[in-house]
């Protein structure tokens, strides 16, 4: 049956922006960057080291009622520590929706991404 998650989908309006943002801010890395014969592109980053990898994607003909950008992840990242990442992201310009405060099991906080999307920062190993 299902063993685990290798890609967890991230809407965005611009890709290269997205590579930006991940790699540049977040210091994931790029795995891959491929573009199709009618002009999509799929692009996989990860922080170093982990089986899972994000994939920023582009909504093209988007059907009605399907999800809207900055309305879709609910990602949370795991830090060593919440509060140094937080005063180390906002000295990039990285906005939070929430700054770091403590919940049973470890801190938390919450970034947003340049299309709103939600990622959660833990520094707790019990989730």
């Amino acid at each position: 049956m299902i063993t685990g998650i290798s890609i967890v989908a991230v809407p965005v309006d611009d890709i290269d922006e997205a590579l930006r943002f991940f790699c540049d801010l977040l210091g994931m890395e790029k795995r891959k960057d491929l573009s199709g014969s009618d002009g999509d592109r799929y692009v996989e980053v990860a922080p170093p080291g982990s089986p899972v990898a994000l994939s920023p994607y582009t909504f093209y003909d988007r059907p009605p009622g399907k999800a809207t950008i900055g309305e879709y992840s609910r990602l949370v990242l795991r830090v060593a520590d919440v509060r140094s990442a937080y005063q180390e992201l906002s000295a990039k310009g990285v906005r939070f929706e929430r700054e770091p405060f403590e919940l049973p099991g470890g801190t938390f906080a919450a970034l947003l991404d340049p299309w709103d999307n939600v990622f959660g920062l833990t520094d707790s190993t019990d989730f």
